[in-house]
């Protein structure tokens, strides 16, 4: 079973420890939603790749892996029968402009599909 993340303590923890909390987040958000989009060939980086990758191409990088990943949840959105709004466009958009509402987007996104996934669990342990 996949945990869900908390936008609020999300939001006040990573103000609290200057973007470290974070880190950790992030991290175990794409380990999420590769489990989740498992079988769509597009397996994401480890974060903290993601984050040297970003300081190398001065933010151009964080902006590409925020489209693939908003795309990729708005794709396993049919799959699991959940209706998510927000695809890698509007995720990147709000980035740019808005990055905490960007990553509560995101956090929210991915645990629509969270839920679904382990409900869709639960009944194949039940089977």
């Amino acid at each position: 079973m996949l945990k869900k993340q908390n936008v609020a303590l999300y939001l006040i923890f990573n103000f609290l420890t200057f973007g470290i909390y974070g880190f950790f987040i992030w991290y175990r958000w794409t380990e999420n939603v590769n489990t989740l989009c498992e079988g769509d060939d597009k397996d994401s980086a480890n974060y903290f790749l993601v984050y040297i990758l970003d300081w190398f191409t001065c933010g151009i990088y964080t902006l590409v892996w925020n489209y693939q990943q908003g795309e990729r949840l708005y794709q396993a959105a049919d799959k699991y029968g959940v209706e998510i709004n927000q695809g890698g466009l509007f995720i990147v958009l709000f980035r740019i402009f808005f990055p905490p509402i960007a990553n509560a987007f995101k956090i929210v996104n991915a645990n629509k599909l969270v839920d679904a996934y382990n409900a869709k669990l639960t009944v194949e342990v039940q089977e």
